[in-house]
């Protein structure tokens, strides 16, 4: 026998077994095979937990020595192991967390509620719409007072565009005066009001704005500024429960949206249209889940006795 020949180990064949394992698993069989790979590759990540039950500090040490003859597994019975266990330690068995359950989360539409990750209350003193503006745009609540003045800042200032959208000097100087409250409370005729306001906040912060009711959705654009890229929008929402208070809703990322108010279309700067592109697909996902036979009114105008 030559003692010059030396033989190359290789794990190809078992890496292969891996590879024809993986292609056969279901997505949970994936994962946990990957964890365990992943395991061995990277000692550092294991997902191994240390005892729950506290070693003791006192006493005599235990002699016993592990006398076993059982040799240590392979690499492929690790994952054998992984993908076949039924322990509710393995991903193939883990528990789906239950739906978190949000106050006020039936006061929207069905179609909506499994997008919704969160709603927060905020307080209840007539500023409520005002309050969950402020949160949203990061002022905290407290900064109710500055939207109202900054929406009538944004009424004065395209005074005369607003008379044609709203249809009205009168109708004009009603919004002016129901934003012009600093009280610690506000009566019914000073709370904000949709879809009236909509257009105010989106053009006044440059957002889009999302507002969701039982039986009302709508989605409000900027009426006079170029979109910046879809990556920099910033898409708020809120909504109207109990018929007497607004939250701040939080919708995850590919939540459908309700359609655009149709005044955006009427009264926008041509240079404004590009704010509706990102949105269209989720739009018309929006409008396929309500189906022919709802009773969400998604304009801006409804009649109480149809719905």
């Amino acid at each position: 026998m030559n003692d010059n020949v030396s033989f190359e180990l290789t794990i190809t064949t078992e890496i292969d077994s891996i590879l024809r394992q993986f292609a056969d698993c279901d997505e949970a069989g994936k994962i946990a095979l990957k964890r365990k790979l992943r395991e061995l590759a990277c000692p550092a990540t294991t997902s191994m937990f240390p005892p729950l039950e506290k070693v003791k500090a006192k006493g005599r040490p235990s002699l016993k020595i592990n006398l076993s003859t059982k040799r240590a597994p392979t690499l492929f019975e690790i994952v054998e192991s992984a993908h076949d266990s039924t322990s509710p330690h393995t991903a193939c068995s883990v528990k789906v967390p239950k739906e978190k359950k949000l106050k006020y989360i039936k006061c929207f539409p069905h179609q909506i509620r499994k997008h919704i990750v969160n709603i927060v209350d905020v307080k209840a003193d007539g500023h409520s719409g005002y309050r969950s503006i402020a949160g949203l745009l990061g002022m905290g609540e407290d900064g109710w007072g500055t939207v109202r003045q900054d929406l009538v800042h944004e009424l004065h200032t395209f005074h005369d565009e607003y008379v044609q959208l709203y249809g009205s000097i009168d109708r004009v100087a009603e919004l002016v005066y129901s934003l012009s409250c600093f009280d610690s409370f506000a009566p019914y005729d000073r709370w904000l009001t949709l879809p009236d306001m909509g257009h105010l906040i989106a053009s006044r912060y440059n957002i889009v704005l999302v507002h969701l009711l039982i039986r009302q959705c709508l989605t409000y654009l900027p009426l006079r500024s170029v979109s910046p890229a879809p990556l920099h929008h910033k898409l708020i929402a809120i909504g109207f429960v109990e018929d007497c208070h607004f939250v701040q809703v939080f919708l995850d990322s590919t939540s459908p949206i309700p359609p655009i108010a149709c005044n955006w279309r009427n009264y926008r700067y041509q240079c404004a249209r590009g704010w509706e592109i990102p949105y269209v697909p989720r739009i018309e996902a929006f409008r396929s889940s309500l189906g022919t036979n709802s009773n969400v009114a998604t304009q801006e105008t409804i009649h109480l006795d149809e719905t």
